[in-house]
């Protein structure tokens, strides 16, 4: 399982495939917290992504694929106790994992159709993020995924 990102001073002190330390490479920026399994912790874990990203570009896309995974985990991991989401992001990714400690069950994939109120979760992390799976360990299923928004830089010119 990935669990949580490592630490700013973990990332600052990891050597390279070479052994050397790494270059001055931007630091990302991490944010982690553990929530209740419960329905009334979903608004308070969608409050800590969006604090986490504050003004970052991909910050609504994020929010909104972390808030399903969230409700996900919070009703269909019947075992599980905890909740935790891990934020990190690096210039344009924001990466995001969303960990519960249930040991039985895995995420699949539902089709939802017409009308259906639920079953949509997923297809949302497909269409959305530009990378998403998940790892299911004996401690725990991590589901995660990266959104990467590009801010425009090149300008409409009008005539």
């Amino acid at each position: 399982m990935r669990g949580a990102p490592l630490t700013v001073a973990e990332q600052q002190g990891r050597p390279d495939a070479a052994g050397a330390a790494p270059a001055a490479a931007p630091v990302p920026a991490v944010a982690t917290r553990t929530f209740a399994r419960r329905v009334d912790e979903v608004p308070v874990a969608r409050r800590f992504i969006r604090d986490a990203l504050a003004d970052h570009p991909a910050s609504l896309d994020a929010e909104l694929l972390a808030c399903e995974l969230v409700t996900n985990a919070v009703q269909h991991t019947t075992d599980a106790a905890r909740v935790t989401v891990a934020v990190t992001h690096r210039g344009p990714v924001v990466h995001v994992d969303v960990i519960d400690d249930g040991q039985t069950g895995l995420p699949h994939w539902r089709e939802a159709n017409g009308h259906d109120e639920d079953g949509r979760g997923f297809q949302l992390v497909n269409e959305i993020a530009q990378r998403w799976g998940f790892l299911r360990e004996p401690a725990g299923t991590c589901v995660w995924f990266e959104v990467t928004q590009l801010v425009r830089t090149d300008a409409v010119s009008s005539n």
